[in-house]
């Protein structure tokens, strides 16, 4: 196998992004599960507002809640903010490697838009930078310190959200436009934790340190931020995953699968966060939502035609087409701009070759028809109808 840089490049910043991920993302669900399970002192102590047992690796151990004051700093205080920027800094840099580069081809689709390289990366860290500012100013502390705003707000945010990936798909790639979702709410769960988490609590710190006491209502503040970075995990899980489903992203109603899919996400994670078990019950619509999306992208495969009334489609000449068409990408030595190894290995430089894939060419080529990637050399509705034959007259 020849050896490429930029593969090797990619593995290895997609490596440092999943253990950076698994960092921030298991030290969110410990403390959020810790705040659920925090219960009253048996015997009230000074300034000890919860109290948690647990068991791990045989040992005890006792976890308090407390309020920083003055006179009482700890020694040491670990700070759990460096997972959250390691996984955004990989984060992005796989999305300038995988997205930006190679002429943005992952990211422009011209059948959903004509876009040059520039004009695709412009607007996708434009739409990035916008989406934050929109989102940090419906969040605003001054705008949501009554309940009444904040439902206000929440309406407006899902709206807006909503409308957000709507403008994604009909700018990007589907795979481009879930990828640009995923990085948009990534990057607000790290923006939550710099500007509006990380200061209220340096500045109770310092108030501490001080002799002050501390407004403690600035934990509060912060806290809102933190619960919708728990929102937030399960839909960009989702979307990191669903790029290896085109018929997803490529579905022509991706924007509503999307929607679909980040619903269910934050309504299953809602479950795990509430202290209320009626709304544990939110798995329901969670479940009903992911059928829903299940049902949406079944494909009814086509009707077997009758090769006898047709010409036939040789192998030969269906492998005349893969040359012309597929194998930029599908063979030894791709001279594709984005793929420089075969697409899971698959190689179509011969008619044996072709024939022991006849299956997932088929399946790729005339069901799901999401082969070639975003036809780029220009597969015709006619020539799918020839691999349809040609695989017909096969299984006579």
């Amino acid at each position: 196998m020849e050896f490429s840089f930029n593969l090797w490049l990619e593995y290895l910043i997609r490596f440092a992004h999943v253990v950076a991920g698994i960092a921030w993302i298991g030290s969110s669900f410990y403390f959020i599960w810790l705040d659920g399970a925090f219960t009253a002192p048996e015997k009230p102590r000074h300034n000890v507002d919860g109290e948690v047992f647990m068991v791990h690796g045989g040992f005890y151990y006792q976890v308090e809640k407390k309020k920083i004051a003055p006179g009482e700093l700890p020694k040491t205080l670990h700070w759990f903010k460096w997972e959250a920027t390691l996984t955004w800094i990989t984060g992005i840099l796989l999305l300038v490697v995988v997205y930006y580069l190679n002429g943005a081809s992952l990211l422009i689709d011209p059948t959903v838009l004509r876009l040059n390289q520039l004009q695709a990366v412009g607007m996708s860290v434009g739409i990035l930078i916008a989406s934050w500012l929109i989102y940090d100013l419906l969040w605003h502390p001054r705008l949501v310190q009554k309940d009444s705003a904040k439902r206000v707000v929440t309406a407006l945010t899902a709206v807006f959200f909503a409308g957000l990936i709507y403008l994604n798909t009909k700018i990007f790639s589907g795979r481009g436009a879930f990828i640009q979702t995923g990085a948009i709410f990534g990057s607000m769960m790290l923006f939550n934790v710099w500007v509006r988490i990380l200061p209220g609590q340096r500045k109770m710190l310092a108030d501490a340190e001080a002799g002050r006491v501390p407004d403690y209502s600035l934990g509060l503040k912060s806290k809102t931020r933190s619960v919708h970075n728990t929102y937030f995990i399960f839909p960009v899980l989702l979307i990191m995953l669903s790029n290896h489903y085109s018929g997803v992203t490529g579905h022509p109603l991706n924007w509503l699968l999307l929607i679909v899919l980040s619903v269910s996400g934050a309504l299953a994670r809602h479950a795990m966060v509430t202290k209320n078990p009626l709304e544990r019950l939110t798995l329901v619509p969670a479940t009903v939502g992911l059928m829903a999306l299940v049902w949406m992208t079944r494909v009814e495969v086509p009707v077997a035609v009758d090769v006898s009334a047709l010409p036939p489609v040789s192998t030969q000449e269906i492998h005349a087409l893969v040359q012309d068409r597929c194998v930029s990408c599908h063979s030894n030595k791709p001279t594709d701009d984005i793929f420089k190894i075969a697409p899971a290995g698959a190689v179509f430089e011969t008619e044996d070759q072709i024939l022991s894939y006849k299956d997932k060419i088929y399946n790729r080529v005339v069901v799901l028809k999401n082969m070639p990637f975003t036809n780029k050399t220009g597969l015709t509705e006619e020539e799918r109808a020839k691999f349809h034959r040609w695989y017909q007259g096969l299984s006579k």
